[in-house]
């Protein structure tokens, strides 16, 4: 019942992020660096409310492909990946803004240039954090 109860969530959360991504996609008015920073959080949210569905789904009706040995070191890196990538947007955003705040005379501090960076460090970030999961020597059980 409580996974029942999580799925509903996390497909209310994944429709409430959904609608607010296209408004900033495209309404123009809202085209601004800040969003783009904001349009990343709700892209990670979406990318982490689809695999906790997918996930709790399998978890209720008892998918035998949880127990696997592969499948269950390659859930393990994206229940990582899906649980980390929140924070690090917001920590990819919050290092934006303090070096707009720090250095505002410097221009390259307000260029998309230096947010694309900040944000593609985020992700591929994540991904390397969450690779020690993969390089493991002994069995791994998400139980």
């Amino acid at each position: 019942m409580i996974i029942i109860i999580m799925d509903i969530l996390f497909t209310l959360i994944l429709f409430v992020a959904l609608v607010y991504s296209l408004a900033l996609l495209f309404i123009h008015r809202l085209y601004h660096q800040n969003n783009m920073f904001i349009l990343n959080i709700f892209h990670t949210i979406i990318s982490c409310c689809i695999y906790f569905i997918i996930y709790f789904t399998m978890l209720y009706f008892d998918i035998q492909l949880l127990y696997a040995p592969r499948t269950c070191i390659l859930l393990l890196y994206a229940y990582n990946i899906a649980s980390i990538e929140i924070p690090f947007s917001f920590v990819a955003f919050s290092i934006h803004r303090f070096f707009s705040i720090v250095y505002p005379a410097k221009p390259f501090f307000k260029t998309k240039r230096w947010g694309m960076i900040c944000i593609g460090s985020q992700w591929i970030a994540q991904y390397v954090v969450s690779l020690p999961f993969v390089l493991r020597k002994e069995p791994v059980s998400l139980y």
